[in-house]
């Protein structure tokens, strides 16, 4: 009798639990210069309070270790040190940085993590004022920029720099290393649909209720305020966005405008005919983030010629005899 009771209580709870019905768990913040947006689906709601403060304790991990704009950060004080020694530092910290180098070597420098001097130097860093530099300045910045000027320990966990005045930036890939960090944690939750965005940065899990998969606009890059807000929708189903675009971080000085992709020979912000990247990954939105920012440095031909040999999910809006068209890669398609 008491095994025919267990029975019934099984099937009852199964009823009552399995077949619960998702609910929508919405968060948003201010994190790393910008803001994040999280949409969950989860049975148990009464936990939704719990993982908010998890996400956001993550968050300031991550902000403490790799963000510029806090005087405080791992990072901060490893480009204020004025020594030549190794600093050992976090995991994570080490992992972003590792992985930031690799594709700097890749792409021959056009992606490179130290190119922050250059980036301050024309006003687009932590408290920068947007103008033109005098040549003198811009050549005695460009003496500390340089991928290889970063040496790394593996064993020690530490880095180091090869010459005074190397400045590490990882503003171009930490936002998607800190959306990862949130997916992982998510998962480790066994939460099976979300969608997780820090700054533009996206990646998505699942489908949401009703077998519809997570719609995420890719914003056009509109001259004007007229016209269609987005130019393309994806359906990013367990992979991960990110565009990077140079229609709104600019200035303009003498009716010439600059942008915040800065190419690494010369020193200045780029000059090519793309408005922006947008990639997607499944391998992770760090690399969405950081080939995003590549791609821009590069221009148009040679992201293709990168996108194509290295099977890259890639689309890109450009000007054409001034009208904004797209490309798409076959990765992408």
């Amino acid at each position: 009798m008491t095994k025919n009771y267990l029975i019934i209580f099984t099937i009852l709870f199964c009823f009552f639990s399995c077949d619960r019905p998702l609910s929508l768990v919405k968060y948003n913040g201010k994190t790393m210069g910008t803001e994040y947006n999280i949409k969950l689906f989860i049975k148990e709601k009464s936990k939704a309070v719990t993982f908010k403060m998890q996400i956001e304790k993550l968050l300031t991990s991550v902000n403490n270790q790799m963000s510029t704009y806090q005087k405080d950060s791992e990072i901060s004080y490893f480009n204020k040190l004025d020594r030549l020694g190794a600093v050992k530092i976090s995991e994570d910290f080490f992992y972003v940085t590792k992985y930031s180098l690799s594709l700097a070597h890749k792409t021959g420098g056009i992606y490179d993590p130290t190119i922050g001097p250059l980036v301050n130097l024309w006003g687009f860093g932590p408290d920068g004022k947007r103008k033109v530099p005098s040549r003198d300045k811009l050549e005695k910045v460009k003496m500390y920029v340089g991928h290889y000027n970063i040496l790394m320990n593996e064993k020690e966990r530490s880095i180091s720099k090869k010459i005074k005045g190397v400045y590490l930036d990882l503003s171009s890939s930490a936002k998607g290393f800190a959306v990862d960090k949130i997916a992982q944690l998510l998962d480790k939750k066994t939460i099976t649909s979300y969608m997780v965005e820090v700054g533009g940065e996206v990646r998505a899990k699942g489908l949401k209720p009703g077998k519809k998969p997570w719609k995420i606009a890719i914003d056009t890059p509109a001259k004007s305020k007229q016209g269609r807000p987005y130019n393309k929708v994806v359906h990013l189903v367990n992979s991960a966005m990110a565009t990077s675009g140079n229609y709104r971080n600019f200035f303009t000085e003498d009716g010439k405008k600059y942008t915040h992709t800065i190419d690494f020979k010369s020193g200045k912000p780029v000059v090519n005919n793309l408005a922006s990247v947008s990639i997607v990954s499944k391998e992770g939105c760090m690399q969405a983030d950081a080939l995003a920012t590549a791609f821009m440095a590069m221009g148009l031909e040679k992201a293709l010629i990168y996108a194509d040999k290295n099977k890259i999910a890639a689309y890109f809006i450009y000007d054409k005899d001034n009208t904004l068209v797209t490309k798409e890669t076959s990765e992408f398609s």
